[in-house]
């Protein structure tokens, strides 16, 4: 991918230097971010950030921070409910656990990123700066694994809503938590190919290894559009548009119904309530999805353009929205629960209360914050 651009990862002393990086061939990683080959500046040297590199500081810290306070509340929340036994919500709640180690690696790394003039590239340790934290590996791995976790949420709503009766047997708890951690294990596996083949130390410097072409730049940066993004977002888009003519489809079967049966009315009472709930989760979740195309899909294709030939202004506004949309992804799903998720806003409720974290656990009886593993 091309090198790092001085608006928000701006790594270079000087516009000579900056230029000359613009000529090694790097690949675009996950986030549109380029990562930049930078020469290790000796310990105890001062260094003082400019103007594009303390905004970039200060993006980093922002959106980390209130991605940590609102993924904190989120985990707290769904980790006290009683249907933290419900399928879907453990995959809300490995979202925001995804989302808030995202959060964190923002922070950590706007921290080492003010610090970065003074720490060593040389030696075993150099090596393993070079490869994992200034190529952002971890921070990307995240990423990957959000938008594979989406992707399982969206099929679990798809069989819950489209084959109920197959529900049980595919999304028991053993199940969900082995996708879960296959999830963790896989989604970020086209990471490790910069990782292994694109980074080297060499004479001091975090640069790219020689025989990195772009012909393979080319092609891992269209794999990787295709693996963290493309494939989700199909998956995600088949599963909620179905999801959705389904729901319509049994509506539409409930009026007719409750027309023809005198006794609709009270057939219909017992079955409200779960119904509702159920709708109410498949909408907050189709929410999320679509606040995840919205922030992802500008930098995504940006950088698509880019990786097959096409041209991008690191210093201009265009660049800079999307990488801080792309960003903002990571906090902005406790909005959409607080907003819509109706067993969240009951937790909410209960700890503005003051009440003990026990009162949480007990107070699931209650109808409001009731569920099954269906929900």
């Amino acid at each position: 991918m091309e090198n790092m651009s001085v608006v928000l990862d701006g790594m270079s002393d000087s516009t000579t230097v900056f230029e000359e990086e613009l000529t090694t061939v790097v690949l675009t990683n996950s986030t549109g971010y380029t990562n930049q080959t930078t020469a290790a500046t000796p310990a105890g040297v001062s260094f003082d950030l400019s103007g594009s590199e303390l905004a970039s500081v200060i993006i980093y810290w922002g959106i980390g921070i209130l991605g940590l306070i609102g993924n904190t509340l989120v985990c707290v929340i769904f980790g006290l409910l009683k249907q933290r036994r419900s399928q879907v919500n453990l995959y809300i709640l490995n979202q925001a656990f995804a989302d808030l180690a995202t959060s964190f690696l923002l922070i950590a790394f706007g921290t080492t990123r003010v610090y970065k003039a003074r720490i060593a590239t040389d030696g075993g340790f150099g090596e393993f700066l070079c490869r994992f934290w200034w190529s952002r590996f971890f921070l990307f791995s995240c990423f990957a694994i959000s938008a594979h976790n989406l992707t399982l949420m969206s099929v679990e709503r798809y069989v819950a809503v489209v084959h109920p009766l197959q529900y049980g047997k595919l999304f028991t708890r053993r199940n969900t938590k082995i996708s879960i951690l296959m999830v963790w294990l896989i989604a970020p596996i086209m990471q490790y190919i910069f990782v292994i083949f694109q980074y080297t130390v060499s004479e001091g410097r975090c640069a790219t290894q020689p025989s990195w072409s772009p012909t393979a730049g080319t092609a891992a940066g269209v794999t990787l559009f295709v693996w963290e993004y493309f494939m989700p977002c199909s998956i995600m888009s088949y599963a909620y548009t179905t999801i959705v003519r389904t729901l319509q489809k049994k509506e539409r079967a409930l009026a007719v119904s409750h027309r023809q049966n005198s006794e609709a009315a009270s057939t219909r009472g017992p079955s409200k309530g779960p119904q509702a709930r159920r709708r109410n989760v498949t909408v907050t979740l189709f929410t999320v999805f679509i606040v995840y195309v919205l922030c992802w899909t500008p930098n995504q294709f940006t950088f698509l353009q880019f990786n097959l030939g096409g041209t991008l202004n690191f210093d201009g506004p265009w660049y800079l929205i999307t990488v801080i949309a792309a960003f903002l992804n990571s906090c902005s799903n406790p909005f959409v629960y607080a907003l819509m998720h109706k067993q969240f806003q009951a937790g909410l409720k209960l700890l503005a209360r003051c009440r003990k974290s026990n009162a949480v656990a007990d107070s699931t009886h209650d109808r409001s914050i009731n569920g099954t593993v269906l929900d």
